[in-house]
């Protein structure tokens, strides 16, 4: 996600506009609403809700946001699973923290535009049960830096699968027809 937007400047931009959300929890939130089937102009209420209250946003920073959106939403339609999360590339409890955050915001959104979310059983339904889990994440600062890099990887990479699979339980499927 680093080639079209730069994290760090996109915090820069949430704070100077006094959102109170980081870029990383903004992401998770705009793919939740992504990944429960909700693709269409919608979406943008829902953010100005969010971030700024129902009010307009600044028009710098409504550019970026949905230039994160679009990217957000061709890379959970890429073929190749090319879809990322978007976390800041600092040290470790930086992501860590990313982590959870983009975890809690991702469901948010998803709760919004699936709201029976807490009935669906079977492999969705335990991925979001995973995904609630996830968000008490903790970590003790003393913990061995490798053991806890690699959790932090692993975790980090179920998180991506699983927001690309609610994504294909939501969303329709793009139907071609065959031609003999």
């Amino acid at each position: 996600m680093s080639d079209t937007i730069n994290y760090d400047e996109f915090n820069r931009q949430l704070i100077q506009n006094k959102i109170g959300i980081t870029a990383a929890e903004l992401h998770g939130f705009l793919s939740g609403i992504l990944a429960g089937g909700n693709y269409d102009e919608s979406w943008h209420p829902l953010v100005e809700d969010m971030l700024n209250n129902g009010q307009k946003m600044p028009a710098s920073l409504d550019e970026q946001i949905n230039q994160l959106y679009t990217h957000t939403k061709q890379q959970f339609f890429d073929k190749d699973f090319g879809f990322q999360l978007l976390l800041s590339d600092k040290d470790l409890y930086t992501q860590l923290d990313d982590l959870v955050g983009w975890v809690n915001h991702f469901l948010l959104g998803i709760g919004l535009v699936q709201p029976k979310i807490n009935r669906i059983k079977g492999d969705v339904g335990e991925a979001i049960y995973d995904l609630r889990q996830i968000v008490k994440l903790g970590y003790d600062e003393n913990e061995d830096q490798q053991e806890l890099g690699f959790a932090f990887e692993e975790i980090k990479e179920y998180v991506r699968i699983t927001s690309m699979l609610c994504f294909d339980e939501f969303n329709e499927p793009d139907i071609t027809p065959t031609i003999h």
